[in-house]
């Protein structure tokens, strides 16, 4: 009876992976996208407390959250991928209602023929900043636990995972008839932005059983491996050389990832790490990766929400021409944050709108991923110079991202790396 049950979800599980390799010659196409911060509408007013709340925080959209989970979704299922990856910070806040609100969605877009498979990030579980926003004045409200998330979730990974790690959401999942999607978990109550010896243990014997097999391997998390930034804390995943050596070891080259709301990608010793920009950041993207043989290319998608909204009747000034929005928002909270700081330094009136100024334009290039062009922003050096007579953070941010001039890290090619 064993025999024959196994037999039967073996031919299943064959009958639902075939049909989508029959683009094997052309390229499988896959859909990653990162920290929509959803928040479910009856948990916000859209009041006093909560504009203030998010206008002055990170750029995040949070006005236009359910529009914009909305408007991707129509995008990913017109454009037939074989699946779609969300990689973590799936809610603002981590609250029950949020989780359930979006899972919703995601079961509607599931049949209209979208294959998803998600992640919690460091936003999504057991967050004690979950609540509900009504006029000036929020309420606590519960968040959701890991084992909330594994049962809202379940037909985005876990019921149809090959193995799930006991001491993470971690899971692994067959992509195809040739591939496995590994999902990595690293937002434990008893190890936040880390991976345990138990959970590295079980990853090993995920890719050695994969490499038996014959099968390739592609990764996802939602913290970093890598660090891509000046910030490390709270980024890189500790134990992050042991997951890497891991990976290198059994062959993995590719490692998708976000948290940084910035676009951007880093290879060292044939493994590379491409951290997707925030879909609730300006200039709101995913990924697009084509997979054909052993070659990946991957690129940046600006979401047209203004189309969406055109086709669902919307009048709203903002969601019609939402590209100018988003970016107005995003450079707005940048030059108010901005002339802030500097304005505690003895910079001139004149100096601190040149040096805001600068800094408004380098971070739209940089959460963008285009620094192609970064080094024109000064190109005699005169407002490095001013933020070089002050030590503050943004001597230390130049300085950090001085080496990504000239870089488009919007595109990458497994080629040409």
């Amino acid at each position: 009876m064993k025999k024959l049950l196994s037999f039967c979800l073996t031919l299943l599980l064959l009958c639902t992976v075939l049909p989508r390799t029959a683009r094997a010659e052309e390229g499988n196409i896959l859909l990653t996208a990162t920290d929509p911060h959803f928040i479910a509408p009856g948990l916000t007013d859209h009041g006093a407390y909560f504009t203030a709340l998010t206008e002055n925080s990170d750029g995040k959209l949070m006005r236009c959250s359910e529009e914009i989970i909305d408007a991707f979704l129509a995008e990913a299922i017109a454009q037939k991928p074989e699946a779609l990856l969300l990689t973590g910070d799936l809610t603002f806040n981590g609250a029950l209602l949020s989780h359930t609100a979006l899972a919703a969605k995601l079961h509607a877009a599931e049949e209209q023929g979208l294959r998803i498979y998600v992640l919690p990030g460091n936003h999504d579980l057991d967050n004690p900043s979950a609540a509900s926003f009504s006029g000036e004045s929020f309420t606590r409200v519960a968040s959701a636990t890991a084992e909330d998330f594994r049962r809202i979730y379940a037909d985005f990974g876990f019921d149809e995972a090959l193995s799930i790690d006991t001491d993470s959401l971690s899971y692994v999942a067959a992509l195809n008839e040739d591939t496995r999607l590994l999902m990595l978990d690293f937002n434990t109550r008893h190890d936040p932005c880390g991976i345990s010896d138990k959970t590295l243990a079980w990853v090993g014997a995920q890719l050695k059983d994969a490499r038996d097999a014959g099968m390739k391997l592609l990764t996802a998390g939602h913290q970093n491996i890598f660090q891509l930034t000046m910030f490390r804390a709270g980024y890189v995943i500790q134990n992050a050389e042991k997951l890497a050596a891991l990976f290198r070891e059994y062959g993995v080259t590719l490692y998708l990832s976000g948290h940084l709301h910035c676009q951007h990608w880093k290879t060292e010793d044939g493994l590379t790490e491409i951290a997707t920009s925030a879909l609730s950041v300006s200039p709101c993207q995913y990924g697009v990766l084509k997979v054909t043989g052993d070659t990946l290319r991957y690129e940046t998608r600006e979401m047209d929400v203004s189309a969406w909204a055109k086709a669902q009747g919307r009048t709203e000034k903002d969601l019609l021409d939402f590209q100018t929005y988003a970016a107005d928002f995003f450079d707005g909270r940048n030059r108010e944050n901005t002339a802030e700081t500097l304005s505690l330094f003895a910079y001139s009136p004149e100096e601190v709108e040149r040096m805001t100024e600068y800094i408004v334009k380098l971070n739209r290039a940089y959460f963008s991923g285009d620094m192609s062009a970064a080094a024109d922003f000064d190109p005699t050096g005169e407002i490095t110079a001013l933020f070089d007579r002050s030590a503050n953070l943004y001597t230390a941010y130049l300085t950090s991202v001085r080496p990504d001039y000239g870089m488009d890290f919007r595109k990458w090619d497994s080629e040409a790396d």
